[in-house]
């Protein structure tokens, strides 16, 4: 598309002539420019450092100042090197032309001036000059771009071996331009002789098979740096021949710095320095490729850090990650000359840090390759727990550590990778459930008992939309005056494949999941529900005792949460006890305490479950807003034939009584019991000697009958 020139481009004209000055301005405003006049140099070369203009017609004969030193003036301006000027001369002063074109003059007008012709000429030189100035800054940009990019281009004339390089080619070679002879030569001084020898075998392929190549290699600077150089050449081809040989030169070291450090984090753990986990699974591919092709067995170690959430909140992430990797370290030097090889792969890694990973957090792999049998793997795990047991230092603090190892064995414990890591994965976490410094094997029967329990959470999820949670109630009587005062509301669950499941196959599966809240409102509201509809039918008022979970208990709203449901179902506060535990109040006393003090503000009972199972402070004890304690049935169980049990339940009765509580027995089996307990003042109970849980019709008619 033809460029079209701003009709009010600005013309200056300097000349002492005052005739020519009027002619020029006349001539060139008909034509649509717009023009300045300067009757002096000085005066003109400060217009132009004020208006900028696209164009000069300057005389070369003036006083003061002459053209040719108004020129050189005029090229000393910044930004002004490609202004086109226009040397206004005699026709036969051929040595003024000259002198002009030496001087930086773009063209030369003869005088006199043909005025007709003159707009047409002075059109063309804009435009002429508009090409000149959009190819001087493309190339000023293309030269900005190859330096960022440390990339310079070459081209190489077959013929008289003539080469020409780009300005970033010489600073990419580190090689000075006055040295350049324009030849091949000049490229092959700054190589290596092999790569020298190597680019001349590329550069001769070239020109016999007309393809284009590609060749890295070293350059080492003067500051004894090491670069690394990607050169690219490409034939052009005419009449079926080699003519030239085009090229670039890029300095690639940053990029393949990079390249590597990318490289490093996709594969690596950048604290510990091994493998991470993408790694160990490519790695364990390898492996079992062995295997499935040599028929031979592989194990590897699972292994978790106990307690390091710990750590980390109490001494902080730094010492945290000081921490794994010294246990890292540790873990990598004293295996090194353990009896277990490696496979080797494409990356240049030694023995231990293909078979020691980092799988994330605190856990690490070992990966066994060769084992004879399971013996290999547990010998390993021993000297495992045997180099952790010494201390690890940091700074002031001496660390213990304690850790678990689950073990798999390839091929019975995971066809394919993804199995094998989930089913070690999962014999650690079998492992974490045990003691301290324990290892397990994984077996297909603790992977049933994942697949069930993973069944029975899926299932969970969805019993509450399905009706198939029920509550069940176990009376509370009072055993001197023989009555009925309350109930526990005790959750099952009419599992449609296994029938009615008690709270302690599944509770600890809705805690793990995060389902115990969802659980728990709904275990509070439908106690409440009950509570109404034994109003409507006329029953006496009795008190409704709920359990609280740790997670319904500090979960926002849970007062008016309360509050709601206690008037949703017209349940007055004085009907309905919360149990707790003494784990969920010691969990962050001081939020417990305003929640507490809250739920008495709003009249509801509050009751600590399990009493004496806990660690509780009287300290904070006395100042719980709370009404009763339950007496757990482990300290029950055995009255009167357990004296222990029997002193630690009248030390639990004399501490009620002295803070005004009332205390509830569980577990209440027996008129031995019941005797014990009335003589030490404790009233009221709950046991299958009274009743066990009962369904709301069943409870109401007890309820009705009892003590008849």
């Amino acid at each position: 598309m033809t460029e079209q020139l701003n009709p009010r481009s600005l013309i200056l004209t300097i000349d002492d002539d005052d005739m020519m000055r009027l002619m020029l301005h006349d001539v060139l405003s008909r034509e649509g420019f717009e023009v300045l006049s300067a009757s002096r140099g000085s005066i003109g070369i400060e217009m132009i450092g004020a208006h900028r203009p696209a164009l000069v017609f300057l005389d070369v004969m003036m006083p003061e100042m002459d053209g040719f030193d108004c020129l050189q003036a005029i090229r000393a301006i910044p930004g002004m090197e490609l202004l086109p000027v226009v040397m206004l001369t005699g026709a036969d002063d051929v040595d003024s032309i000259n002198r002009s074109f030496q001087l930086g003059a773009t063209d030369f007008i003869a005088k006199p001036i043909s005025w007709p012709t003159l707009p047409h000429r002075l059109r063309y030189l804009l435009r002429a000059s508009s090409a000149l100035t959009r190819l001087a800054k493309s190339e000023a940009e293309l030269r900005t771009a190859q330096k960022i990019a440390h990339l310079g281009s070459w081209d190489w004339t077959v013929a008289d071996d003539n080469m020409q390089w780009s300005e970033e080619v010489f600073n990419v070679l580190e090689v000075d331009a006055a040295d350049f002879q324009g030849k091949r030569q000049d490229l092959y001084k700054k190589l290596q002789s092999a790569d020298a020898d190597k680019l001349q075998q590329n550069l001769d392929s070239c020109l016999r098979n007309k393809h284009n190549f590609h060749q890295q290699f070293h350059v080492r600077h003067s500051q004894n740096s090491d670069h690394i150089v990607l050169m690219r050449g490409e034939p052009i081809i005419v009449g079926n021949q080699v003519t030239r040989i085009l090229g670039t030169i890029q300095d690639i070291t940053e990029r393949q710095r990079i390249e590597e450090q990318i490289r490093f984090l996709s594969y690596y753990d950048p604290l510990t320095g091994l493998p991470n986990r993408s790694f160990f699974k490519e790695l364990l591919g390898q492996a079992i490729n062995y295997c499935n092709r040599y028929n031979t067995v592989l194990s590897a170690l699972f292994i978790s850090i106990d307690r390091f959430k710990r750590i980390n909140e109490t001494l902080g992430p730094s010492v945290g990650d000081r921490l794994l990797k010294m246990f890292a370290d540790r873990l990598v030097n004293d295996l090194r000359d353990y009896d277990y090889s490696a496979i080797y792969t494409d990356y240049d890694l030694s023995m231990n840090e293909m078979t020691v990973s980092r799988l994330g957090g605190n856990e690490f792999a070992v990966l066994l390759n060769h084992i004879r049998d399971t013996r290999d793997s547990v010998k390993v795990a021993k000297r495992i727990f045997e180099i952790m047991e010494e201390t690890f230092t940091i700074g002031q603090h001496e660390i213990f550590l304690s850790i678990n190892i689950g073990i798999a064995v390839y091929p019975e414990d995971g066809g394919d990778e993804d199995s094998f890591i989930k089913n070690g994965e999962f014999a650690m976490g079998h492992a974490k459930q045990q003691e301290q410094n324990t290892y397990q094997f994984f077996s297909k029967s603790l992977n049933l008992a994942a697949f069930h329990k993973l069944s029975m959470e899926n299932n969970l999820r969805r019993a509450i939309d399905r009706d198939e949670l029920v509550l069940y109630y176990q009376p509370k009587v009072n055993m001197r005056i023989n009555r009925v005062i309350g109930c526990e509301a005790l959750i099952r669950w009419h599992h449609p494949e296994f029938g009615l499941i008690p709270p302690a196959q599944f509770i600890a599966i809705a805690e793990d999941s995060g389902l115990i809240t969802d659980i728990s409102n709904w275990v509070l509201d439908a106690a409440c529900s009950q509570m109404h509809q034994w109003q409507v039918q006329g029953l006496p008022e009795l008190v409704m005792a709920v359990n609280v979970s740790a997670n319904q208990f500090r979960q926002h709203g849970f007062i008016d949460q309360v509050h709601n449901t206690l008037v949703r179902f017209e349940v007055t506060p004085e009907q309905l006890k919360l149990e707790l535990t003494e784990t969920i109040l010691l969990q962050g006393i001081e939020e417990a305490l305003v929640t507490l003090r809250e739920l008495r503000v709003l009249g509801v009972h509050i009751s600590i479950d399990d009493f004496g199972t806990g660690y509780s402070s009287l300290a904070y004890l006395k100042k719980l807003p709370i009404s009763e304690l339950k007496i757990d049935r482990s300290f029950i169980q055995d009255i009167p034939f357990n004296e222990d049990d029997m002193a630690i339940t009248m030390a639990i009765l004399a501490l009620a009584k002295s803070l005004s509580l009332e205390v509830v027995a569980e577990g209440v089996e027996h008129e031995e019991q019941v005797a014990f307990l009335m003589k030490q003042g404790c009233e009221i109970a709950q046991g299958f000697l009274f009743s066990k849980p009962l369904p709301a019709d069943e409870f109401a008619v007890f309820w009705q009958q009892f003590g008849d």
